[in-house]
């Protein structure tokens, strides 16, 4: 027994008529009896009673149609769910993330799959740019939206984002009247900067910008999460460093203060292992299209007046570059 044995039965439970269901189906109709026969000498059950005029189905003819039909309904939904999967326009996509990357691309990622191509599933994966690339490598997840500058082998890491630094601190500090900050600013200070276990390449693209200026903050405390940082100045105890989009999250009642570090920002790039394959493809179109048209300002105040620049790179094809002399050099 096989499907078109089943196809055969169903149009006939159906039409209750042999020559109906085998037009239905664009056959003979002596295929039809002999797929009816043939159901019926597998089971050992009479299915399909015949009179000279009618046809009805027995007791067990009614049930079997039923579940006929469904396992044709399954076998259906299967082809197409694979066929959609192969078209990169259903299935699961696990994208990693660090917390910039939730606005510049992760919603509007969601977004469009989920107005779009609404049988793709995205599941998020809060982590640092290591442990994605960990879960990357390993295929634990499809995509992740890493700070620059870091690599792995095996994984194509492309920069995608741009964004300068600010510093948050209390509206009295002097220097928050200041219309920008530079690295000389900070000698007396207490700076709060993120934990370079957590973003190696955000941690030493400030340092380096202090020492290609010659200073050295009184104090640097590290921190896990941009948050912690921004909370511990706006309450007086200290200078937070952050990426503008980080910046955002900040009460309304400090100061944001733009950094003046000539050449080097905080990067975002998109690391993948395999862009083979179909919804990954279809992630990375996606982002691409981004990049293109400009992503669309938050309706955020605070989000509205960041000037975050969307690398061409990764439509130009070229990969990321990181110079051990000169960490996080715009390569654009």
């Amino acid at each position: 027994m096989d499907l078109k044995h089943l196809r055969s039965f169903c149009a006939l439970g159906e039409t209750l008529h042999f020559g109906r269901a085998a037009a239905r189906l664009n056959i003979v109709q002596p295929a039809v009896s002999a797929h009816i026969r043939q159901i019926e000498d597998e089971l050992g059950i009479k299915l399909v009673e015949r009179s000279r005029h009618h046809v009805f189905m027995t007791p067990a003819g009614r049930n079997f149609l039923q579940e006929a039909r469904s396992i044709l309904q399954q076998v259906s939904g299967a082809i197409d769910t694979t066929r959609n999967i192969a078209a990169g326009t259903a299935g699961i996509l696990r994208v990693g993330f660090v917390s910039s990357a939730i606005a510049l691309f992760v919603t509007h990622l969601i977004r469009h799959f989920s107005t779009f191509h609404p049988d793709v599933e995205v599941d998020l994966y809060e982590m640092n740019s290591h442990q994605q690339l960990e879960a990357i490598a390993e295929g634990r997840l499809d995509l992740g939206f890493v700070r620059m500058p870091i690599q792995r082998d095996q994984v194509e890491i492309k920069t995608v984002a741009r964004e300068p630094f600010e510093a948050i601190l209390p509206v009295g500090h002097p220097l928050s009247r200041h219309p920008t900050m530079r690295p000389m600013d900070f000698s007396d200070e207490t700076i709060f900067m993120l934990a370079r276990d957590n973003a190696p390449g955000f941690h030493d693209a400030l340092l380096s910008a202090f020492h290609l200026n010659h200073t050295v903050p009184r104090r640097i405390k590290y921190f896990r999460e941009f948050q912690t940082a921004i909370h511990l100045a706006s309450a007086g105890l200290g200078i937070a460093v952050v990426p503008r989009y980080a910046a955002s999250i900040a009460p309304q009642h400090i100061a944001r203060v733009p950094l003046n570090l000539g050449d080097n920002y905080s990067e975002i790039g998109l690391a993948i292992k395999d862009r083979s394959v179909p919804l990954i493809q279809k992630a990375c179109e996606i982002i691409d299209k981004l990049i293109d048209d400009g992503i669309p300002a938050d309706q955020n105040k605070n989000l509205a007046q960041t000037d975050i620049k969307l690398s061409p790179t990764m439509r130009r094809g070229q990969s990321a570059s990181y110079d051990a002399a000169a960490p996080w050099r715009r390569i654009y």
